[in-house]
């Protein structure tokens, strides 16, 4: 669940590139002539995103008529695959963080996901703000849901900013092996309906789950480490290393599985007098 910055392209620039040596016909024709009603989607799309209410859209963008094939053809068929299309898909891709999938923050980003599917919305197959970098595996799992109601919403990178709140917390269960338990920290800034959208989608993609059997190779890979600073320079530094570390994670990519698990072990005093030596 990281932050991206909406896509510099547009849809009309999209448009273009997919077509510009596209010999199907009247694939070609039809999706250039409907050019004018994407530019008047990406509009509604991107007022929507910034106001919440993607959920909102049925009868508000303009209709797809008898042209639903061509507009889905113009993603499958020139967005991924015609040269100029890949240019811009490949540019899109790139907004993601390290190559981190901005939906569980742990997967690389390999793909483009519609947030709002192709399937439904067919005149906003290749509107960019609507492609997020995603891996393979939330692509697939995310599928063609469509939002009903603004709790139903999953989180959308390019419009949803989670703020400098360290929303994503973990706490260490003392004992052996030792394991750390993923939850949401709701905050201060965020009202009833936000703070239930996170939740969501915190557990449409099992993040919980995810982060922890990536927290439990971590916390054994760390072990010998951690062991070793405790006895050479004691406790007090042992929970500094972790505290700086959780610091280095959040300052450079903001809510991490990993910044979490370094910020529960500092605060467990078991852990920090040899629980490391249970793992």
């Amino acid at each position: 669940m990281l932050q991206l910055d909406i896509p510099e392209v547009t849809v009309k620039e999209t448009a273009r590139a997919v077509t510009q040596r596209m010999r199907l016909q009247p694939h070609s024709d039809r999706i250039q002539a409907r050019t004018p009603d994407m530019e008047s989607a990406e509009e509604v799309y991107i007022a929507a995103g910034r106001d919440g209410t993607l959920h909102d859209l049925s009868g508000k963008l303009p209709d797809t008529g008898t042209d639903k094939e061509y507009l889905i053809f113009a993603y499958d068929g020139g967005l991924v695959t015609s040269r100029a299309g890949r240019d811009i898909y490949d540019q899109i891709l790139a907004g993601a963080p390290f190559e981190r999938c901005p939906l569980c923050g742990r997967g690389i980003a390999t793909t483009l996901d519609h947030q709002l599917p192709k399937s439904e919305y067919p005149i906003l197959a290749i509107t960019p703000a609507n492609l997020v970098p995603a891996c393979s595996k939330c692509n697939q799992k995310k599928s063609s849901v469509d939002p009903a109601e603004p709790s139903e919403m999953l989180l959308h990178p390019y419009f949803d900013g989670l703020g400098t709140t360290r929303w994503l917390g973990a706490r260490i269960h003392e004992e052996s092996p030792a394991r750390a338990e993923y939850f949401v920290n709701s905050g201060e800034d965020w009202d009833p309906t936000f703070s239930a959208r996170v939740v969501r989608h915190f557990r449409f993609f099992g993040l919980g789950k995810q982060y922890a059997v990536a927290a439990a190779g971590k916390l054994a890979t760390d072990r010998l480490q951690h062991a070793g600073l405790l006895r050479r320079a004691g406790a007090s530094e042992l929970r500094l290393h972790l505290q700086e570390a959780a610091e280095g994670y959040w300052s450079t990519a903001g809510n991490t599985w990993e910044g979490a698990l370094c910020s529960a072990l500092a605060d467990s005093d078991w852990y920090l007098n040899g629980g490391m030596n249970q793992v």
